[in-house]
């Protein structure tokens, strides 16, 4: 069961934001952000879904950072869908097609059928 990816204020648009998922390669790239002490990123959930905190004067300054953040990551593209009650927002992601292959952990192949390109 996938939770998603949601970046939202915890009161108001000033002040503590938090940024919400249950992606890996998210969760790993924050968890180094909150283990360096001179970020200003702390981790506040963890389980089924992990999240990190930290204040910003603007909404526009919590998304701004966000979409530097997940720059970094072998994302092909996200994209920011603002919330029903306009107080922050849900980040859709899809993989990178140059991550490699899951395997089987049982076999050893690709458990994923292969993608034929159009010619």
């Amino acid at each position: 069961m996938s939770y998603g990816t949601f970046l939202y204020p915890r009161l108001y648009n000033r002040g503590s934001w938090v940024l919400q998922t249950d992606r890996k390669e998210i969760i790993d790239l924050m968890q180094e952000r909150h283990w360096n002490t001179k970020s200003p990123w702390q981790q506040c959930l963890s389980g089924t879904s992990f999240g990190f905190v930290r204040s910003f004067d603007s909404a526009r300054n919590a998304q701004e950072s966000i979409t530097r953040i997940l720059a970094k990551l072998p994302l092909e593209s996200f994209e920011l869908i603002e919330l029903d009650d306009g107080k922050g927002w849900e980040i859709k992601t899809s993989p990178s097609r140059q991550l490699p292959a899951k395997t089987c952990a049982y076999t050893g192949f690709n458990s994923e059928p292969e993608r034929k390109e159009a010619a």
